[in-house]
């Protein structure tokens, strides 16, 4: 009997020393992570990653200059990063992130995440998928440098910093040029791949050397190979009227309304365009050659001209006798009133 109780008390007395040495484990747990894991804010989804030590990120809260994060330097760097994009999203300012402020941020990350993706196949020379000290300098010079050629051309008061006009400038310009990107990979990406190669590339700075050529020849009025101020808006103006031609076409020969020309559709615009040629040749080629000088040419643009103000002339002759008859027929209609 006594040897039964002797081991039920070291029985007891083991289970009580494993009890206690659970207790000491869940107490080691540290306090970032129980905060962490009630903040109501980390289950947002909008503030992913800002627990993400990066270099920058580093160097900004490594107070004591260890080369590492500690648990306070941790929560220094959760707070802040959460409370500046909590401001910078939360547009409405009820401190909380509603379900169309999550989208918008949603949406800046992965502009962000797209941005960085960019900027490692850029800049990742050695192609170990990041960028070492060296690499993350070339792109801060690079960077540098664009920013400085961004000041030099959109900040118009000089004062060293893009006021919010300034910045809606820089925005236009960038979609303009994305636009004018995107136009070009649709035209010069030979194989599809979504990029210009090298030769898709020469191939493309050949054809815009030869249109540039071309807008010299027939913009550059003093000679000089370069374009001056008042050359660059004749030359802005014809391409203004070249888009509007364009555009008349598109409606005019566009068949199937898919907004380009088809193969087909071309060939009719062409064929239309080669009769109404052959028409100007026979009416204005007063030497016969088959071809149109520049006197011939003024003279059927002149012609061309005449014919339109007539046909607005015709227009608005007709647009006063349909509105003197519709004056007439009111008066009428009210006389016989009177009467009745």
């Amino acid at each position: 009997m006594k040897k039964l109780l002797v081991i039920a008390l070291l029985v007891l007395l083991n289970n009580g020393l494993c009890l206690a040495q659970d207790a000491a484990v869940v107490s080691e747990i540290p306090a970032d992570q129980v905060a962490a894991a009630i903040d109501p804010l980390a289950d947002e989804g909008w503030d992913k990653g800002v627990g993400k030590v990066t270099p920058e990120v580093l160097s900004r809260f490594d107070a004591d200059k260890d080369g590492e994060l500690g648990v306070t330097e941790k929560e220094t760097m959760k707070t802040t990063l959460r409370a500046e994009r909590l401001a910078k999203f939360d547009t409405d300012g009820d401190g909380k992130i509603s379900e169309a402020e999550k989208r918008v941020a949603k949406d800046a990350r992965k502009e962000q995440k797209a941005d960085k993706e960019k900027a490692l196949a850029k800049f990742d020379a050695d192609g170990d998928g990041k960028l070492s000290d060296a690499e993350r300098d070339t792109m801060k010079a690079e960077r540098q440098k664009n920013k400085e050629k961004r000041l030099e051309k959109f900040d118009a008061d000089g004062d060293g910093k893009l006021s919010e006009a300034e910045n809606e400038a820089v925005k236009k310009a960038a979609k303009e040029n994305k636009e004018k990107n995107e136009k070009a990979l649709a035209r010069f990406d030979a194989d599809g791949d979504g990029k210009l190669s090298d030769a898709e590339r020469d191939t493309m700075k050949a054809e815009r050397q030869k249109n540039k050529e071309k807008r010299l020849e027939k913009f550059d009025a003093d000679g000089d190979g370069t374009f001056s101020e008042a050359e660059i808006e004749l030359s802005k103006k014809a391409a203004k009227e070249n888009k509007e031609k364009k555009g008349k076409a598109l409606d005019k020969f566009d068949t199937d309304g898919d907004g380009k020309l088809s193969d087909a559709e071309r060939d009719t615009m062409k064929a239309e365009r080669q009769k109404n040629k052959g028409k100007q040749l026979e009416k204005f080629d007063a030497d016969s050659d088959g071809k149109l000088s520049d006197a011939e040419k003024a003279t059927a643009k002149q012609q061309k001209i005449q014919n339109r103000e007539q046909k607005q002339n015709r227009e608005q002759k007709q647009n006063r006798e349909q509105k003197q008859n519709r004056e007439q027929k009111q008066n009428r209609q009210q006389k016989g009133k009177g009467k009745k």
